[in-house]
């Protein structure tokens, strides 16, 4: 089961934003998308969800060719969910329920599937069902945020694609909602394709990375492999390293010493650098 793309281009207003991308996305995989504003990670997304409606190339999906429509364009993957920035923002109805059943009843979703699904995944995003005649304008705005992913959660898609689905939280508040996504993929063994300017973000959860710069697919590799290997990558399409690989390898300079760290996500890094700077400090005593 695999999202596959040869040789896509996509031009939009004369201007050519994807440029020859062939990569295959696989079930059940937290794939990241990076690279600088204007690289094409967001055009790049709504391809794979079918929101471009003409492009050069093929893209199939489990083997198969997408379907168009009348006109012979694209049509929508319904299997595939899309957060986009900001979600809470596309909020229209009066009620919770209503909001959160909204996209299902157009999917066709029979009402004992829907009321069926409705708490457990209330309860993924930290939500009890009490909310649900609530107005959704009077939540606050990370359970807006909440409902909104859940509206999109409860269509039980096969991928979700999270366009920058953490902008505006605090740090707290975005580790939370991370964390919360991460488990619901991995409980469901479903595939997330996540677009992130956050770096830290990126190595702490990913399982695989893509870099784009200037429309063109520069890699796509295990993300442990790029982030603490394949460094001159990141530095072709001017993108930083995660701060805490940026603190190993400040310590590996001070302590002389190449210090061995198989994983690239933040506590696996500190671990390491905590031993080793506490047996510096106890040569030092």
């Amino acid at each position: 089961m695999a999202y596959e793309l040869n040789q896509v281009s996509v031009s939009i207003a004369g201007r050519e934003v994807l440029r020859n991308v062939s990569c295959t996305l696989q079930e059940g995989k937290w794939i990241s998308v990076i690279g600088q504003t204007g690289a094409g990670k967001s055009t790049f997304a709504k391809v794979i969800k079918g929101l471009i409606p003409s492009y050069k190339g093929e893209y199939t999906l489990h083997q198969q060719p997408l379907p168009d429509d009348s006109k012979g364009r694209m049509k929508a993957v319904r299997e595939i969910g899309f957060v986009f920035q900001y979600p809470e923002h596309q909020i229209f109805e009066t009620t919770v329920y209503k909001e959160l059943t909204f996209g299902p009843k157009m999917l066709g979703y029979s009402q004992k599937r829907i009321e069926e699904a409705l708490k457990p995944v209330l309860e993924q995003v930290g939500l009890s069902t009490a909310i649900l005649q609530v107005p959704p304008f009077n939540l606050s705005g990370g359970q807006k945020r909440r409902v909104a992913i859940a509206s999109v959660l409860l269509a039980d898609p096969k991928m979700l694609i999270l366009d920058e689905p953490t902008a505006g939280l605090d740090p707290s508040s975005r580790r939370v909602m991370l964390q919360m996504l991460k488990e619901w993929q991995q409980m469901n063994n479903r595939t997330v394709l996540f677009i992130s300017h956050q770096m830290e973000d990126v190595a702490d959860y990913s399982d695989e990375v893509m870099v784009l710069h200037k429309g063109h697919l520069l890699v796509h590799s295990e993300a442990n492999s790029l982030f603490m290997k394949n460094t001159e990558v990141l530095e072709r399409a001017g993108l930083p390293l995660p701060e805490p690989v940026q603190l190993l390898r400040l310590v590996e300079e001070l302590s002389g010493h190449r210090i061995e760290v198989e994983s690239c996500r933040e506590q696996d890094i500190l671990n390491k650098v905590r031993l080793v700077w506490e047996a510096r400090s106890l040569q030092n005593d």
